[in-house]
């Protein structure tokens, strides 16, 4: 189907998703879980694993959303530097990052033992100086990595010819630890395991309210009630009324992607020799990469306030082709968007919020980090594991959440300006 027709996501072209249970859901478990993207499903396979009974709800169809939607970038990164989170954090900013590597390395284990296939592959990232200025900091950025023990290396811009077929960029940062996979297919796996671990599955079965009596947790959905020991909520950017307080500490904010025609195999080598994942240094980032079908997909957002696709589509269509002249005549075959939950400090955060334990905000890098601490929350709950380190954190609510709309547009500006000054 043309881009221009509407929506259209590449990964659900080819992504089996098992059958979720359409029926009421178990009126009692030991535990319910509220969301069942990757953090969901992974709480819901190690709560299982250990004989407890689970009920996951989702208020979509299984598998539609920004599991199966986004990038199919595994990086292990947060959106503040080591040394920075060392002098704001101390000790806990050091443990952030340690935490990080932990939910790269746990992903690339889950995907070998349970064999799941979603093309996964040990790519690496090249993170792209987008002005002049930039450079200095990524020399930074790869000082502070280096420090670390991590495998990174700054490539100047008279050799970035041997990592990206692009012009218009003054250095980059090679991570090593960074792969890319096919999100919906990772998606359909972590969902089959946790079904086969014996976690029941309800989907477009939204959760309405819960509250606790007698010390027992009573959740209310569409389909009926249900009581348990414990609620876990992972609605990440999709976070609803079930939680207010939850909800205005996540701003949700739109991220796109389109996705060319399949390549010719000369063409892909030439813009991406070794298959890196993309990512520039803008604040209004880029994002892109080859797909295992040879197609060049290209994300990022145009503004923080409300976008539609059409003209979602239209910026990155443009901004692809100015990275990439090679493109400018090859079609766009799909487009598609959805949401991405940042939070004022911009790391994630878990704990509890009242009588639900929750994981939410990983700010554009989720695939590791959702999936890990998904399951290292449910390893909490098991008294097997202490909470992940952001836990320590206090989670700030977004000043005048009920404004947004006022004031994103103004922020929006003020970080282009800070993108091309």
């Amino acid at each position: 189907m043309p881009a221009e027709h509407g929506e259209h996501v590449l990964w659900h072209d080819d992504a089996a998703m098992p059958v979720a249970n359409s029926e009421r859901p178990p009126t009692s478990a030991d535990v319910v879980v509220v969301g069942a993207g990757y953090a969901g499903l992974s709480a819901a396979t190690a709560l299982a694993g250990r004989g407890r009974s689970v009920v996951v709800v989702e208020a979509g169809a299984l598998g539609w959303g920004a599991h199966s939607r986004n990038g199919g970038m595994v990086l292990p990164e947060l959106k503040q530097e080591p040394a920075h989170l060392r002098r704001r954090y101390g000790e806990l900013g050091t443990r952030m990052y340690d935490d990080v590597d932990a939910a790269f390395d746990f992903v690339e284990a889950l995907i070998d033992a349970a064999a799941i296939e979603c093309d996964y592959r040990r790519c690496g990232e090249l993170y792209l100086a987008h002005s002049a200025r930039r450079v200095a900091e990524l020399h930074n950025v790869v000082d502070e990595h280096r420090q670390r023990g991590d495998d990174v290396r700054f490539v100047a811009a008279e050799h970035l010819g041997d990592e990206i077929g692009s012009s218009i960029f003054h250095g980059g940062a090679v991570f090593a630890r960074a792969g890319s996979l096919h999100p919906a297919k990772f998606h359909a796996g972590v969902a089959t395991l946790a079904m086969n671990t014996g976690a029941v599955v309800v989907d477009l079965c939204a959760a309405t309210a819960f509250t606790r009596r007698h010390g027992t947790v009573v959740v209310t959905t569409e389909r009926g009630e249900i009581r348990a020991g414990d609620i876990v909520v992972t609605t990440n950017a999709y976070a609803d009324g079930l939680i207010p307080a939850l909800r205005r500490r996540v701003l949700p904010v739109g991220s796109f992607i389109v996705a060319t025609e399949p390549l010719d195999p000369a063409l892909a080598d030439e813009l991406s020799p070794r298959r890196r994942m993309f990512v520039d240094t803008k604040n209004f980032l880029s994002y892109w990469r080859l797909t295992p079908d040879g197609r060049m997909l290209f994300g990022g957002r145009k503004r923080l306030g409300a976008v539609t696709l059409d003209d979602a589509a239209q910026h990155l269509t443009a901004a692809l082709r100015r990275t990439h002249p090679q493109l400018a005549s090859t079609a766009i075959t799909h487009r598609w968007g959805g949401r991405v939950a940042i939070t004022l400090d911009r790391l994630p955060h878990v704990g509890r919020i009242g009588d639900a334990w929750y994981a939410t905000g990983c700010n554009g890098s989720g695939v590791a980090l959702n999936t890990w601490l998904g399951h290292r929350l449910a390893e909490h709950l098991l008294d097997e594991a202490p909470l992940p380190s952001f836990a320590e954190l206090t989670h700030r609510t977004i000043p005048l959440f009920g404004a947004r709309r006022l004031w994103q547009p103004v922020v929006g500006q003020w970080f282009r300006w800070r993108d091309y000054r």
